[in-house]
């Protein structure tokens, strides 16, 4: 079998979609500001690169649940999320291809974004990693921003309604969102950056 270090780029890709989905929730949120209600093409824009990456974490996902690429049971630890949150950014780019409710997509990032908590606690438990902070980190800041991202999809769908003063709740969802999806976004890309020179030192 020919062998596949792509652990760098996943966790990369992993980072690329976490900050795609905060540029146009960021930009969406500018145009409801500018009193524009007109956000579509701030959508349609991002469908496409998401639906690659989507696309490209669930294959790489399931390629890595059959092959086993990674130490013992961390396949498990590491390419089971994988594959869901790949499925969760396929389905909101979906959703804007379609043009229907972004609601659904939202609520699978909630499922998501719980099961995401229990596999990071789980890990962090059982000590399947050197760096356990980073891990606990990484997984727990996806997890939260998988569950904001429910709120966050009602919000999107009722946009264009929203009063000029909406309720604050609204605000501190997205805040909470944004913040956390900023931050896993983050340390996915670190620790990706930070396998690179180990794993280009160590070829098999």
């Amino acid at each position: 079998m020919v062998f596949i270090d792509n652990l760098a780029f996943s966790l990369f890709s992993l980072s690329f979609a976490g900050f795609l989905l905060l540029y146009t929730i960021t930009s969406m949120y500018f145009v409801y500001r500018s009193r524009k209600k007109d956000y579509g093409e701030h959508l349609l824009g991002a469908m496409a690169p998401m639906a690659i990456v989507g696309a490209y974490l669930i294959l790489m996902g399931i390629w890595g649940q059959f092959t086993w690429p990674l130490p013992g049971s961390y396949n498990i630890l590491f390419y089971d999320p994988m594959v869901a949150f790949g499925m969760v950014v396929l389905a909101f780019a979906m959703s804007i291809r379609f043009n229907v409710r972004l609601e659904y997509a939202g609520f699978l990032g909630l499922l998501v974004g719980i099961m995401t908590l229990l596999y990071g606690w789980q890990g962090y438990s059982i000590g399947l990693t050197q760096a356990p902070i980073a891990l606990l980190g990484m997984y727990f800041a996806y997890g939260i921003a998988g569950v904001f991202a429910y709120p966050v999809s009602l919000i999107a769908d009722r946009l264009p309604g929203l009063q000029k003063n909406p309720w604050i709740g609204w605000h501190i969802c997205l805040a909470i969102f944004w913040l956390f999806l900023f931050g896993a976004s983050l340390v996915s890309g670190y620790v990706g950056l930070n396998a690179i020179g180990s794993h280009l030192v160590s070829p098999p």
